[in-house]
């Protein structure tokens, strides 16, 4: 495609609010769970939660019906506006957002029954500082080859593997919560092919996610280019989804 075609889809897609990606139009293989069908298995009437990385609210407001009270955190300010902003009135009595850094978290010890942290650093001492003895932590993680051919292209590490802290690897991660005193109950992981159905979500998508710099079109409209020509296929924009996800109980203190 040319530059000023791909310059008017950029123009024309918007910028994401919260993290709202509902105007991605994409479609995928099966996928062997789903984040929020995990996360209610754990959920009491009475439960109180905490939401680590909340963004614009949007998967923990989806869950507020099956616990008693919810704090969700976000350390950026733009997402904790767009929670309050994303919370109906008939939940402010039950689920409130707050700044707050999710290496440093302001609750006193043993606050919360669950935990959730989706796609978003994971600092396990404070984890297990706030949650309550038996209290049990869901994350989910965007996995090292997520999106790898695409991260090919823009250079996100060798073999298309975003460059992350080693401490959030999921083995390490694993690793200190047992020396903190929990165990793991749950772990799975899946990587599967997945489609944009058409060039529009692409560039939303690019615009919306973390890359190694800011996207911008007229610095990346080649590499755009580039993908489309290189990954498009009858269903769309080819590309894989690979997640990972384990679920860590908080032991009695003995």
């Amino acid at each position: 495609m040319t530059f000023e075609e791909l310059r008017r889809i950029a123009r024309s897609v918007g910028e994401r609010r919260g993290w709202d990606f509902s105007r991605v139009r994409s479609d995928r293989n099966p996928v062997p769970w789903d984040y929020a069908d995990v996360v209610r298995r754990y959920l009491e009437s009475d439960s109180r939660v905490l939401d680590i990385g909340t963004g614009g609210g949007e998967k923990f407001l989806s869950l507020a019906s099956y616990f008693a009270l919810g704090v969700g955190i976000d350390n950026d300010p733009a997402m904790i506006q767009a929670a309050c902003e994303n919370t109906p009135s008939s939940l402010t009595h039950k689920v409130s957002f707050q700044r707050m850094h999710a290496e440093f978290l302001r609750f006193p010890d043993n606050s919360f029954d669950v935990v959730l942290n989706r796609q978003s650093p994971v600092f396990v001492g404070g984890i297990v500082c706030v949650l309550r003895p038996e209290g049990v932590f869901i994350t989910q993680q965007v996995g090292s080859i997520n999106t790898q051919n695409i991260c090919s292209v823009f250079g996100c590490g060798p073999g298309g593997e975003y460059e992350r802290d080693p401490s959030q690897d999921i083995d390490r991660l694993i690793e200190l919560f047992a020396q903190e005193g929990c165990r793991i109950i749950a772990r799975a992981s899946y990587d599967v092919r997945c489609w944009f159905r058409d060039i529009e979500s692409l560039v939303f998508w690019l615009k919306a996610v973390p890359l190694p710099e800011d996207f911008d079109i007229e610095i990346h409209w080649r590499k755009v280019d580039r993908i489309i020509e290189d990954f498009s296929t009858p269903k769309g924009i080819e590309t894989n989804e690979h997640r990972e996800l384990i679920v860590i109980r908080k032991e009695q203190a003995r």
